[in-house]
């Protein structure tokens, strides 16, 4: 008959899988966070960012929420080398609104940057449009280069 001891069997299990994934093995197990900025460079190819679709519209369903809608970019990167990030800001200050998106990369490909709307205080938002400015920058360690940058109108739509 043969025993089962379940912490023994636990305790056998990590030493085997810390022995199998350490370094005299050379298999990793546990890599770097892609969250997490580095050095390095990239190429932009292109940006696309349709600002015309920058406003401020009532809420959904009836809520009594004004919300700014604000439009996902697209970017195309190549060149990478390290892990650099995307940083797509936008700001319009007489609404109170600066938000930030950012999006660690190291490969080359299109990265999609989506910011989500806002909802804004109803007490906030007027009839006028509202002057803001949209920049889109890669940022390391090594270097910032803003490779998009917009000034731009927000209207409000009823």
């Amino acid at each position: 008959m043969v025993r089962s001891d379940p912490p023994t069997v636990a305790a056998l299990f990590v030493l085997a899988t810390l022995v199998a994934t350490g370094p005299l093995v050379g298999v990793g197990a546990f890599e770097p966070r892609a969250t997490t900025i580095g050095d390095g460079t990239a190429s932009v190819e292109s940006v696309r960012l349709d600002t015309t679709h920058l406003r401020v519209t009532d809420g959904r369903f009836g809520t009594a929420v004004p919300y700014l809608r604000v439009p996902d970019a697209s970017v195309t990167v190549d060149s990478v080398t390290g892990r650099p990030r995307l940083l797509y800001q936008l700001s319009v200050p007489r609404l109170d609104v600066s938000t930030t998106v950012e999006r660690v990369f190291w490969t080359d490909g299109t990265y999609r940057l989506a910011p989500g709307d806002r909802a804004l205080d109803p007490s906030a938002v007027g009839r006028e449009s509202y002057n803001g400015t949209v920049r889109i920058t890669v940022q390391s360690f090594e270097a910032t280069e803003t490779v998009y940058a917009e000034n731009v109108t927000v209207a409000v739509v009823e």
